[in-house]
């Protein structure tokens, strides 16, 4: 379930994932889930919709008596999809649904590709080793691509910074790529992420971004214009610094470890107050847990938690429960743990071009369990008793 709602919010489903979501959704448990998701997800782009309820209600009325109309049509799977999930979120979010529903060729879109959505709604597909520019809906360059790195420092010109206009990249589980912002902040953002920028900052005010999932930020310094990353539950402010996000809309936390400089954490739906917000200072991290709303600061070792910027694993002391979830996005597997009795083992480990095989037999070799793959899927369950 986690991984069909990851890749419908990617748009990155096919037609046989939409009918297993469909399925899937006549759960309430499920449902639950995707609410959830779904409303920390649309918390960070909320910001830049303005929704008409009762034009968007007579559109929705008339698109559902289309629905009929289009048996046995490739796209027909997608509406229904749309329209379970207009029941299930109510018609609040529905026209962020609709309206990813409707644009050209979702379905047919690859399988676990990386994505960018322009200003206009256009949806690509980025290749890890392509080279080509990055054009608005007037056909002007506003960011370039040289293999897995996107660039929008300097590509555009001043004519862009009239109005803030706003792409978004989203990076599939098994894949990370990487950012250059316009005033020349880098971002590594990781599997199973979505980042939503500015094309162009605009010269004055702050520089807001707004991300779901994991990102690692060097932020270039501009004490005129703070840096501030957005998630569903806490907000990020630096003016010139380097930290790691860890923000899933799945995860039951939400962390922040800063490397250098000074950041300042403060609740979303708030305004930074140095006075009252929590500051961090280098090597230590921030844990929000969102159930309690409560922050807590520890004394961490940073390369534990941006070890993944170099294609590498490293886990000091965590919990195995903790490490699934990485191993999940890194490896682009669902990983199903029958043993419960692993959950709360923590681990000394570091991985870099082992494959998933070699990294559960790694564990096993610690903790004995056993385990079966069957494609992307991975269950874990107790190692049998013998007599």
């Amino acid at each position: 379930m986690k991984k069909l709602t990851r890749k419908y919010f990617t748009n990155s489903l096919t037609d046989l994932e939409s009918e297993k979501l469909l399925e899937l959704l006549q759960k309430q448990e499920h449902q639950e889930f995707f609410k959830k998701y779904a409303k920390d997800y649309y918390d960070l782009n909320l910001t830049f919709q303005e929704i008409d309820l009762n034009a968007e209600y007579l559109a929705f009325l008339k698109q559902q008596k289309s629905f009929d109309r289009i048996e046995g049509n490739r796209r027909n799977t997608w509406y229904r999809v749309a329209a379970a999930v207009v029941l299930i979120l109510g018609l609040g979010y529905y026209f962020l649904v609709w309206q990813r529903s409707t644009e050209p060729s979702l379905t047919e879109m690859p399988d676990n590709v990386i994505t960018i959505t322009l200003a206009d709604g256009q949806v690509k597909v980025i290749e890890e080793d392509g080279n080509e520019k990055i054009r608005d809906n007037n056909g002007q360059v506003v960011g370039t691509q040289q293999g897995k790195v996107i660039s929008y420092n300097g590509a555009v010109t001043t004519d862009v910074e009239k109005s803030l206009t706003y792409n978004a990249l989203a990076v599939p589980n098994g894949k990370t790529f990487q950012l250059l912002l316009s005033d020349g902040s880098k971002v590594h953002l990781n599997a199973g992420s979505m980042i939503k920028y500015p094309v162009q900052f605009m010269k004055s005010g702050d520089r807001q971004v707004f991300l779901n999932g994991e990102a690692y930020f060097e932020v270039a310094k501009d004490t005129s214009r703070a840096f501030i990353v957005r998630t569903a539950h806490i907000n990020i402010q630096a003016l010139g610094t380097k930290f790691n996000v860890n923000s899933y809309s799945d995860d039951f936390t939400a962390n922040t470890v800063l490397v250098e400089g000074a950041v300042g954490l403060y609740k979303t739906g708030t305004v930074f107050d140095k006075t009252v917000s929590t500051i961090l200072s280098p090597n230590q991290k921030a844990a929000w847990d969102i159930s309690e709303a409560a922050i807590q600061v520890d004394e961490v070792d940073v390369n534990e938690y941006i070890a993944w910027t170099q294609g590498k694993l490293l886990f000091k002391i965590r919990t195995f429960s903790e490490i699934l979830k990485v191993l999940e996005r890194h490896y682009d597997v669902t990983i199903t743990n029958n043993y419960p009795h692993l959950n709360n083992i923590r681990f000394f480990a570091t991985f870099d071009i082992e494959s998933i095989d070699q990294v559960m037999m790694s564990f096993q070799s610690s903790e004995p369990f056993s385990y079966q793959r069957n494609g992307n899927h991975i269950t874990i369950n107790a190692v049998p008793k013998t007599n």
